[in-house]
């Protein structure tokens, strides 16, 4: 099967659409399938086996668009709609990540919405996206580097908190912060992330007194940011807004993490039994869970058996399955 992907943003950039973008590209490769990409993201080197095409002229678009078996986009681009003027019969298959459609309700997200009701079939990443869109569509939970993001046990676990993410205000890096200060004893806690707060945060921080006790890490690489994991006792996700899922629950839980996290979204349904889940913006509830979790810092995390079968349904191998099967 041929493949096109259009997706605005990719590797080499880090996040949650881009990590999940890649992964399935090498896992559609592993099964025998062909795959070219359409980006707008400039790309600083190869990757094996995949052909990425930096914001191709019409020609090129449209000889990319002839060849493929399936048109796929992560999230709906506007600016890969044209193509299926000249083929509206083309399978074109459309998941959708975020709230990013229904967040703000405008012309273009309006737009969209009423697009998608025309492609071949709609994924979401989730019960909590789906239910958003008033649009039939499959639920396909999104998958995490299962060969990357697993425990080491040559690794000691002697940090408390960590979060990873971009730091932008919804992802909400201040309100753990915040809450870290109303703790009253010792604890480390280990920022992986860049991004427009970083001296924002970094100024909270100091104003906190809480520069000892808060490691900003900048932005790491996945073995790495898998190290640290394993270095840290509770993994922290405090976003402000709703998350269309959360691929970051499923790498700490894979590292041995427990989960604290806000009920944004997707975000419960990523921790499934397995996290401990407050108000997003609430700092004091969070606060609560923060003590509670260094005041028991002796009990043990969670049954390795249970999450070993709680994740086994988030391989790449496993949720490209599922993909390849609406392809087909």
């Amino acid at each position: 099967m041929r493949i096109l992907i259009f997706s605005t943003v990719f590797y080499p950039v880090l996040g949650g659409i881009e990590n999940l973008t890649l992964n399935l590209s090498k896992e559609f490769i592993k099964e025998g399938h062909e795959v070219k990409v359409i980006t707008f993201q400039k790309q600083d080197k190869p990757i094996k086996d995949i052909k990425i095409y930096y914001a191709p002229d019409f020609l090129k678009t449209i000889r990319l668009f002839l060849w493929c078996d399936v048109y796929y986009m992560p999230n709906i681009s506007l600016k890969g709609i044209w193509p299926l003027l000249i083929n509206p019969r083309k399978k074109w298959i459309v998941s959708q990540n975020d709230f990013s459609l229904t967040r703000s309700i405008n012309f273009l997200s309006l737009l969209k919405l009423f697009l998608i009701k025309f492609s071949t079939k709609n994924i979401s990443v989730s019960k909590s996206v789906a239910k958003s869109l008033h649009t039939s569509s499959e639920i396909i939970y999104n998958c995490y580097d299962d060969a990357v993001f697993t425990t080491q046990n040559f690794v000691e676990r002697t940090l408390d908190f960590v979060f990873v993410g971009r730091l932008v205000s919804q992802k909400g890096c201040d309100i753990l912060i915040k809450a870290c200060a109303g703790l009253n004893q010792a604890f480390k806690l280990t920022i992986i992330g860049d991004g427009p707060e970083m001296e924002k945060l970094k100024l909270l921080a100091e104003k906190l007194c809480l520069t000892d006790q808060i490691n900003f890490a900048g932005t790491l690489d996945s073995a790495d940011i898998a190290t640290i994991l394993n270095q840290h006792k509770v993994l922290i996700v405090p976003s402000k807004t709703k998350e269309g899922f959360g691929i970051v629950v499923l790498e700490g839980l894979a590292c041995g993490c427990k989960i604290i996290a806000a009920d944004a979204g997707g975000l419960a349904e990523a921790a499934g039994n397995f996290g401990k889940l407050f108000e997003p913006g609430n700092v004091q509830q969070l606060n609560c869970l923060l003590k509670e979790v260094l005041q028991n810092n002796n009990q043990p995390n969670y049954n390795t058996n249970e999450i070993k079968q709680y994740l086994s349904n988030y391989k790449k191998q496993v949720v490209a399955q599922k993909y390849l099967s609406i392809f087909e």
